[in-house]
């Protein structure tokens, strides 16, 4: 086009007119190169994370495309997998202080780069890396690799930051044993980054079995939400008598329950952490005090005075900070006289921070609520703390108690927590209590209350009431 243009200004013009004529043409193909480059710079830069230089997710996606392809028409000798990679917890701290340039990131990221050169890419969180593991021979490489990672991200840095380190969680899939296509891959990493950062192990390999748990996990969760917007469907308080050596009832404990329409009864140990992770225990908490409140009025108003509830208080629920007014509240509101609740705290609830703990326990037991200390020997309590906290009754762990008369090492420790409760001033009772020699042993030994199948399992709140009405628990 160029030649046949030059070809008719030589016959149309004059020689001066098409020397400036080709002067100008040189000049706009100048222009237009320099523009290709700027545009092809612009695109670069469009495409890549101001703050580590790392190309976006947006390019990931695409290059992670071309590399299963790739593998699938060279078949199965060699191994691809993708990997989630996030900062833990110790650069969450330091990044607004230490790294408020993202200088420590950017070094980051180059120390990952060094090991995988090109294939690691920003994800949507300037935090988290997006990885591909290519051209691997086998899944032992990708996780020697993935180790490689994890230990170059978690030396020291170069000075003036020489004092500062921090991990990172890793999940990994491989393709084609956890997915084939490029959704499948990043979702199942997703989870083995999530299993990873839950747990606190630095490399994690997702598996069918972790694929099948989360996924059960993810359908809880919706489900406990729904049940909750629909005023607490399927969630239900049953009682556990408490009974002193006598076979007396003295109290019953209110144990949440979930019978789920699909999946039947879900034990609490699989509902309360999860409602725990996604801040709905609260409600849950608040719902069951007010239930279990409410039932031990309508014992008190049947002529069963001496009665008392016992409830358990979750760590989220312990960390409000209006919780003394909520608790107050919902005494208030049912007319309940302040004695004869009980609330249980776990060790671990109460040595997460000593001092407000203290505190918040003593504005409780200023308002007549007693307190007890759940799962007492299973924690890291100091006897010194346990002197300054003043709980009221001291409940012994059914690990201590099931075959307690016939080892000698629990029998001591029994022995110990009851004369230690005692001498604190503490009443003590003692859980999973299932046969009768365990029973016989704790009476002797001074225990004042006990709990469990041998009298009675926790029951809806019918047989409650006949338990209550007939004022003894039977041993079976």
């Amino acid at each position: 086009m160029d030649n046949e243009l030059t070809d008719h200004l030589q016959d149309a013009a004059p020689a001066d007119e098409i020397r400036e004529l080709r002067r100008q043409l040189d000049e706009l193909r100048d222009e237009h190169q320099k523009l290709e480059i700027r545009v092809a710079e612009y695109q670069d830069l469009l495409n890549r994370n101001p703050a580590t230089g790392l190309p976006i997710r947006r390019l990931f996606d695409a290059e992670l495309g071309h590399a299963l392809s790739s593998v699938r028409s060279r078949g199965r000798r060699r191994v691809l997998a993708t990997g989630l990679l996030r900062l833990d917890g110790d650069y969450a701290r330091i990044k607004n202080t230490r790294d408020r340039n993202r200088v420590l990131l950017y070094k980051t990221a180059d120390r990952i780069r060094e090991i995988v050169g090109d294939n690691i890419y920003q994800s949507d969180r300037l935090d988290e890396f997006l990885l591909i593991f290519r051209d691997m021979p086998n899944t032992d490489g990708v996780e020697l690799r993935a180790d490689q990672i994890v230990e170059a991200v978690s030396r020291f840095h170069e000075p003036p930051a020489d004092d500062v380190r921090f991990g990172c969680y890793l999940g990994i899939s491989i393709y084609p044993y956890h997915g084939t296509t490029r959704e499948e891959l990043l979702g199942n990493a997703d989870i083995a980054l999530i299993e990873s950062e839950r747990n606190g192990v630095p490399l994690v390999v997702y598996d069918d079995e972790m694929g099948v748990r989360y996924r059960e996990r993810e359908y809880i969760e919706t489900e406990l939400k729904l049940a909750i917007q629909s005023g607490f469907d399927g969630l239900d308080l049953h009682y556990q008598p408490l009974v002193d050596g006598n076979g007396r009832i003295r109290g019953a404990e209110a144990l949440i329950r979930w019978d789920h329409g699909e999946l039947g009864r879900i034990s609490p140990s699989r509902f309360i952490p999860v409602a725990e992770e996604i801040g709905a225990v609260r409600f849950i908490g608040q719902w069951s005090l007010y239930r279990a409140c409410r039932q031990l009025k309508q014992w008190h108003t049947a002529g069963y005075e001496d009665l008392y509830v016992s409830v358990n208080l979750s760590p989220s629920q312990f960390k409000q900070v209006d919780l003394v007014e909520r608790i107050g509240g919902v005494i208030e509101s049912v007319g309940l006289p302040e004695r004869c609740l009980t609330l249980e705290l776990t060790e671990t609830t109460v040595m997460e921070e000593p001092e407000e703990a203290i505190a918040k326990m003593k504005d409780l037991q200023s308002m007549g609520v007693r307190l007890a200390l759940d799962d007492f020997g299973t924690g890291y309590s100091s006897l010194s703390y346990l002197r300054r906290f003043e709980f009221d009754t001291l409940k012994i762990d059914r690990s201590f108690v099931t075959n307690v008369d016939m080892n000698r090492n629990d029998q001591e420790i029994v022995r110990a927590m009851v004369a230690m409760a005692k001498a604190f001033g503490m009443q003590t009772l003692a859980e999973g209590v299932e046969r009768r020699e365990e029973l016989d042993f704790l009476m002797e030994n001074g225990c004042d209350l006990v709990q469990g199948f041998l009298y009675s399992p926790a029951v809806v709140q019918h047989e409650s009431v006949a338990l209550v009405e007939s004022g003894f628990a039977r041993a079976r």
